[in-house]
């Protein structure tokens, strides 16, 4: 499913050892390329007070994307709304 000279990025944590079979002939001859990513490549000190900023100045829409707000006691309505589909993104307020 990878384009010519496309890129497969592996995300999230894989056992130690866990493997993964690969058509090496079609990697090779369509160029295509498997790259891991640990944590996104993040630069935290860089990235969270670059994210924070656009969030104060509006520019990065964070609440719009919050179904709702749910206090800690209400858990598992939460829960239930994420499950029946009825919320996409719920927040639990402590």
């Amino acid at each position: 499913m990878i384009r010519p000279r496309g890129t497969v990025v592996i995300v999230g944590v894989p056992h130690t050892s866990a493997t993964v079979a690969l058509p090496i002939s079609a990697m090779v001859v369509n160029e295509r390329k498997v790259i891991g990513s640990f944590m996104g490549s993040t630069r935290l000190h860089v990235d969270v007070p670059w994210l924070v900023e656009l969030y104060r100045n509006g520019r990065l829409k964070l609440d719009e994307l919050i179904t709702t707000r749910y206090p800690l006691e209400q858990i598992n309505e939460a829960i239930a709304a994420m499950e029946t589909g009825a919320a996409l993104r719920n927040v639990i307020v402590f």
